[in-house]
């Protein structure tokens, strides 16, 4: 004999927001009383010969929002920034709380994928080492890195600043995200 499974009373769904409009979506949310969540990780990346650390959607142009029974799905489709409910046949489609508790903790426990770790290539851009490829060692401040470079037999510590290096990328690899 089959029991009816009893509803929860709230669920979490997954909203598709209008082009580069998730902030504006989620704060328009936050402000009607909604629970909202979208997982970001934070980078590090090379800019202007600076090291910076920039935070970024795991899933740009989609937001999970926590609806109760008794919520008003209509006041979503005024919502600034949001575009549609994701659907399957015209239902709403729930996002499982497991899903939703794993996605936290897997975003608390990625703070940051670094630029460069010890022991990555880097290939140095300017300067009397131009052209040259060395070992990252570690960062020297702010803008400035320890390098391991193999010169005339011997390997050699040198500082260079953290703008004139790059990545050495392993051919056919894939870019990481």
């Amino acid at each position: 004999m089959n029991r009816p499974t009893e509803l929860p009373t709230s669920a979490w769904y997954l909203l598709q927001c209008k082009p580069r409009q998730d902030a504006r979506a989620q704060e328009h949310l936050d402000r009607q009383g909604f629970e909202c969540f979208a997982p970001t990780l934070t980078r590090e990346i090379i800019r202007a010969g600076k090291l910076r650390q920039l935070q970024q959607p795991l899933f740009p142009g989609y937001i999970f929002i926590r609806m109760s029974a008794d919520d008003s799905w209509l006041s979503l489709r005024s919502t600034r920034g949001v575009s549609h409910v994701v659907a399957f046949c015209g239902q709403p489609c729930r996002v499982r709380d497991s899903i939703i508790d794993h996605l936290k903790l897997r975003c608390a426990a990625m703070t940051h994928d670094p630029v460069l770790m010890p022991g990555d290539r880097v290939q140095i851009k300017v300067g009397e080492f131009a052209d040259m490829e060395a070992i990252f060692l570690s960062m020297d401040g702010q803008e400035r890195v320890m390098l391991l470079l193999s010169l005339l037999n011997r390997e050699q510590h040198i500082q260079v600043g953290l703008a004139s290096v790059q990545p050495v990328r392993a051919q056919g690899a894939m870019a990481s995200f």
